[in-house]
């Protein structure tokens, strides 16, 4: 019985971390944005700059601290050690998951900066996508709910 409690653990943290992916590219829209108005703005580029975007290690740590429990405690037959060793074994787990899932998140990822066509100059960073970018290249700047992507103006 203990096995299969291990084995169900597991997998949910797995589909946890699976889960948890959400895309920052500028051509992958949420389907939430799909139907709504949004706001759009014209810029030219003054420069493009690589930069990396830092990976998630929330959920790495969530779903290290759940596989390092459930192996812990299942080391040993006694309850109380079995506590102790889950315990230390979430915390060994919830570090290594931090750092695995940082560095297995991490992207690539553009700052461009615009001069707006209202002379206002703005950063914004964004994954990079199948799009390229050039200094003094035309851009559209599609803003929703607190959040742009920035796109070639064809």
């Amino acid at each position: 019985m203990r096995i299969s409690k291990n084995i169900v653990a597991i997998a949910c943290a797995l589909f946890m971390v699976g889960c948890s992916y959400s895309s920052l590219r500028p051509e992958v829209v949420d389907r939430s944005d799909a139907q709504r108005m949004q706001t759009v703005i014209f810029a030219t580029i003054v420069s493009v700059d690589r930069v990396v975007l830092s990976g998630d290690g929330d959920t790495g740590a969530v779903a290290g601290a759940i596989i390092g429990g459930v192996a812990g405690s299942s080391i040993t037959d006694s309850e109380k050690e079995s506590d102790i060793a889950g315990v230390l074994g979430a915390l060994v787990g919830s570090a290594v998951g931090s750092k695995v899932g940082d560095a297995a998140t991490r992207k690539p990822a553009i700052e461009l900066l615009l001069d707006l066509d209202s002379g206002k100059t703005v950063s914004i960073i964004q994954e990079e996508g199948e799009y390229s970018f050039a200094v003094g290249q035309r851009v559209k700047i599609i803003k929703n709910r607190g959040k742009s992507r920035v796109l070639p103006l064809q």
